[in-house]
């Protein structure tokens, strides 16, 4: 918030300072617009993701073992479908920088540099078989070497027997290192030479073929691949390695595997640079007296600024699409609610002075102590257009970030929630936490399962205090928009006024989040969520939002759209819905004796929804597709097994 050179009393400065860290007591009511015929913009469905867990990927001997891991699995589905997740990244992170896919072996960084088993083609049949809907990413290698052997592991167990304690796990010990009986002091460093070989870029794109045309694999299913991970900071994750850390050396790993994938498949999505860390934003971590910023004939460069040139200099020299969705990594440290809560305001807001600001001090390519501004997100774009120029297409992800509060899962989801609205706001595409904490499921259950495809725009008279994020769908037949009140103690009085939406007048179900304590989330139908009401009245609402809560109001249109605002994207074909759906007299109809039919939608041959039906009743349920016009459909029916999709005609 700028306040310029006014004279305020202490009175006006508490309140301002309040306001800004969204703790205030309640001065005066808030008022929400939202415009839904501005700011129209299509919402990415992989915002709704998270990193892979639990999901195994061998053979478990022990058959009690194996039983605990599967019922865990299933678990897992469950809750990614119930709860509406569209997106998996599935490559482990560290773990993905040495996957050998040709002998299923990777190497550990973090645990010795030993080398296990592991088989990604597991997982991804995993992912196909059970997790309809759900798109995965993996990983290519960039370092140029993979996992080789296993018999050159540093013997962990019998170090522990000999000494009574663990030898500290990220020495390079694999490859015959020594370590003092400390278990803390290397004595000598692992040979790497021994578990690992050369992996060029033909060997790690090779796993395309593997899973498409030996494998027969889906790969609509796993379009999105990480450039590795975090490149900038191999020389501490991945040290037992010969690498020369220049930033020249990481943008040329990086086009030389970045060719060879387009090369294999055209539309393959690479994202990148993964990068680690608020301090690496703008330094890779050479070592040698390196200062890590990337060099240019003019300054120095940023490392984020840097690598988006170089890439654009290559792609428009090569013609080759080299970049796809901008891919980071950010790990926040603060600990205050009021820093929690505000963490959304680092990426895009020019406004907010961050606490946290470090690495990115150097963003002009020279230190500069008075900086606190980050606006991350917002200078990849700037970066992106300057070097790439306008229209390039390369959208933003956030691939890894920890945002728990281990304390008040309320604080996690407030936090969550204000990620998703912002990245729903600003066209982020991916975003998959590393670490997943209660509240988060109940958070992404709201808004993907309660919100719609097209982001609306939304203004609040108080924006760091209460937020609005509104989504449409493509006809504007049906609105939602989610409420934040980030106040730790107040209630929020709120008046929501609607433009380009004529709302249908009387009571409106109001869905809300709040006190939440403990996991609470098992399903689309028991959770935490508070069904409420609200009135609307000449196209407004007024609502009390408690302190510390996330509240969707739930509207519908009485003038919808005769043509959708955007075209909307038909989910691909996952299985035939069988005896789900039959022709009858004329009709098309559902079968829901189960009650397990959660959601019909039909599309037309464009991928645009053209009808939809919720909260089925039990028994057969007629569609209403006499009324459309002659020619193929697609209907995808979502039920508590999964989705299921299938064509047909109307006559």
């Amino acid at each position: 918030m700028f306040m310029g050179n006014l004279k305020l009393s202490k009175k006006s400065l508490m309140f301002y300072a309040m306001v800004a860290f969204g703790v205030s007591a309640a001065f005066a009511d808030i008022s929400i617009s939202v415009d839904a015929s501005a700011g129209i913009k299509k919402i990415s469905p992989y915002i709704y993701g998270r990193n892979i867990d639990v999901i195994g990927d061998g053979e478990e001997s022990d058959p009690e073992k194996a039983a605990e891991l599967l019922e865990k699995e299933k678990g897992f589905y469950n809750k990614m479908l119930e709860s509406g997740m569209h997106f998996l990244r599935a490559n482990n992170g560290n773990n993905a920088t040495r996957y050998n896919w040709r002998k299923k072996l990777t190497v550990h960084p973090d645990w010795y540099n030993n080398v296990y088993s592991h088989d990604w083609d597991i997982t991804a049949k995993k992912v196909l078989d059970n997790l309809p809907g759900v798109n995965a990413m993996y990983a290519f290698q960039l370092t140029g070497y993979a996992a080789a052997s296993t018999e050159y592991n540093f013997s962990d167990w019998n170090f522990y027997q000999e000494h009574g304690a663990w030898a500290k796990a990220t020495l390079d010990l694999a490859g015959g290192g020594e370590v003092a009986d400390d278990g803390t002091t290397l004595i000598k460093a692992g040979d790497y030479s021994l578990y690992n070989e050369s992996w060029p870029a033909d060997s790690t794109v090779g796993i395309i073929s593997h899973w498409r045309d030996e494998l027969k694999y889906d790969m609509s299913r796993f379009q999105y691949w990480s450039m590795d991970n975090e490149m900038e900071i191999w020389n501490g994750t991945h040290g037992d390695l010969p690498l020369d850390m220049d930033p020249d050396f990481l943008v040329e790993r990086y086009i030389d595997v970045a060719k060879k994938a387009r090369a294999a498949w055209k539309d393959v999505k690479l994202t990148g640079p993964v990068v680690a860390n608020e301090w690496q934003w703008c330094t890779t971590g050479a070592s040698e007296g390196k200062s890590g910023l990337g060099k240019g004939e003019d300054r120095n460069y940023c490392w984020l600024e840097y690598f988006i040139k170089r890439i654009a200099e290559e792609q428009k020299k090569s013609g080759v699409r080299l970049l796809d969705v901008f891919d980071m990594h950010w790990y926040p440290t603060e600990k205050t609610y009021a820093e929690r809560v505000n963490w959304h305001r680092v990426f895009f807001d020019t406004t907010y002075n961050y606490s946290g600001t470090n690495g990115m001090k150097l963003v002009s390519g020279k230190w500069d102590n008075d900086l606190n501004k980050e606006f991350v997100f917002k200078r990849v774009n700037d970066w992106l257009n300057k070097y790439f120029g306008e229209g390039h297409g390369i959208t933003l992800g956030i691939t890894e970030t920890s945002i728990i509060d281990e304390k008040d899962p309320m604080t996690t989801a407030l936090t969550y929630a204000s990620w998703i609205g912002t990245f729903m706001d600003n066209d982020v595409e991916i975003f998959s936490p590393w670490t997943w904490g209660d509240g988060m499921y109940e958070t992404v259950h709201l808004f993907s399962r309660y919100g719609h495809e097209a982001r609306v725009q939304s203004t609040s008279s108080n924006d760091s205090l209460v937020s609005a994020y509104s989504s449409v769908t493509p006809k504007v037949d049906s609105m939602t928009v989610i409420l934040v009140n980030r106040s730790e103690q107040a209630s929020q009085t709120v008046n929501l006024s609607m433009k380009g939406f004529d709302a249908i007048e009387g009571e409106v179900e109001v869905l809300e989040l709040s006190g939440l304590t403990g996991e609470t989330f098992e399903s689309h139908t028991v959770n935490a969520l508070k069904k409420k009401s609200a009135t609307v009245s000449a196209n407004g609402v007024g609502l009390t939002l408690p302190a510390k809560s996330i509240t969707a109001v739930l509207l519908k249109n009485s003038n919808p759209k005769d043509k959708p605002i955007i075209d909307g994207i038909a989910p691909v074909k996952s299985k035939n819905v069988g005896n789900l759906l039959r022709y009858e007299n004329g009709s098309w109809l559902v079968e829901n004796a189960s009650g397990m039919v959660r959601s019909v939608r039909v599309f037309n041959t464009l991928g645009v929804r053209i009808q939809s039906y919720e909260a089925l009743a039990r028994g057969s349920v007629r569609l209403s597709t006499e009324g459309l016009v002659s020619g193929n459909y697609l209907i995808l029916v979502e039920t508590a097994k999964g989705l299921f999709a299938q064509k047909i005609l109307v006559k």
